[in-house]
């Protein structure tokens, strides 16, 4: 049985401080293909769709409030509440 394969390629921005911290953290996967893969079965499987693509400010600013990037985004929130 022969195979195709289609290749999506991910880029970080490594002057980006949040984009450096999820490169430096997916490096420690051997597999970033395998890894990727998983994260978009549990997106799948926990029925998470995107309904509308919101599109990043064209200059980052500072995150605030924010959790791990892979458990969840909390983007813009102040800290004092």
């Amino acid at each position: 049985m022969s195979k195709k394969i289609i290749n999506k390629s991910v880029s970080f921005n490594v002057i980006d401080p949040f984009q450096r911290q999820m490169k430096d953290y997916a490096d420690q996967y051997p597999n970033f293909s395998a890894y990727i893969k998983r994260l978009i079965q549990r997106d799948m499987e926990e029925g998470t769709k995107v309904k509308s693509i919101k599109k990043a400010p064209a200059q980052p600013s500072v995150i605030q409030g924010g959790t791990n990037a892979f458990t969840g985004f909390v983007l813009g929130q102040n800290q004092a509440r």
